[in-house]
């Protein structure tokens, strides 16, 4: 089955929570796709502004319940849609509703929010007149924006960190270090892997990883003091144009990716800019 897309609801602001539960519908002459494929269950991702080939892969939304059916007239359409917790009242006062056929074909879900994706959509992610579309394969990242990107999920930021763990883990081993030297510190030190003996090692590696270009990169206070003053050398990794996909059972895959390094990291501070600061509030006397 393939992925859908979904432009983004017209009786929503656009702003969801992980929580809510939000519920559409469509209002046909005849049955138009994905009447058919839409079930409990599917994943749906939702597509915000520009026109036919750009925008914005908002949410990630996975579909709670359904209506599918005939209606006679919009007193008709109004009791199926009962079921899905949306008032009469609510349901005929929408524009959309009043401007739909007198007659014909009803598709109503229930949804809730998954994950908030936010990534630019690419002229693969085609979409109907009807505002839905459908893909085989849904990718983010890759040659997408410069530098390293934000993913708002946990979930996908993760899987993006590991992905760049285990290509720089390889790429250490392709360069002759043994698999015993080298150690995964990123739980218990402010760098990511340490190459060598425990008692000496050799070097550290601080990785870090991104969907987008070769670019800027966020990195701590921790990250720096530990280059700068933890009296052992430290390599700079940086995994980029990795990609994410989203495959039909739900699940995302990350692939791809290049590798640039720094071997001698020792980050300056013209190189350094700040994005954030610590107030201490002043509680007076």
């Amino acid at each position: 089955m393939a992925i859908l897309l979904k432009h983004q609801p017209w009786n929503t602001d656009g702003t969801l929570d992980e929580g809510d539960r939000e519920v559409e519908w469509n209002m046909w002459k005849r049955r138009l796709a994905p009447f058919q494929q839409l079930e409990v269950g599917t994943r749906v991702v939702l597509v915000s502004g520009g026109g036919p080939n750009v925008g914005v892969l908002t949410w990630e939304v996975e579909v709670l319940d359904l209506v599918k059916d005939r209606y006679d007239d919009h007193e008709h359409a109004a009791r199926l849609m009962r079921q899905l917790r949306i008032s009469r009242t609510a349901f005929l006062n929408q524009d959309y509703t009043a401007n739909a056929p007198e007659s014909g074909w009803l598709l109503g879900w229930a949804y809730r929010p998954v994950r908030f994706i936010g990534q630019p959509r690419t002229p693969e992610h085609r979409m109907g007149r009807n505002g839905w579309g459908a893909t085989d394969t849904l990718r983010v990242g890759g040659t997408g924006q410069g530098g390293q990107g934000q993913l708002d999920d946990p979930l996908l930021r993760r899987k993006v960190e590991l992905a760049a763990m285990s290509k720089v883990h390889r790429w250490l081993v392709s360069k002759g270090h043994s698999r015993r030297s080298i150690r995964d510190t990123s739980a218990t030190c402010p760098y990511d892997l340490e190459v060598g003996p425990a008692h000496a090692p050799k070097f550290r590696v601080e990785v870090k990883g991104t969907i987008g270009r070769l670019g800027p990169i966020l990195v701590t206070a921790g990250e720096v003091r530990a280059a700068r003053d933890g009296g052992v050398r430290t390599v700079l990794a940086i995994v980029h144009d990795l990609e994410l996909t989203l495959r039909t059972d739900g699940t995302w895959k990350v692939h791809g990716g290049r590798l640039w390094s720094d071997e001698h990291w020792l980050p300056a501070d013209e190189a350094l800019q700040p994005t954030q600061y610590r107030y201490e509030p002043s509680y007076g006397p």
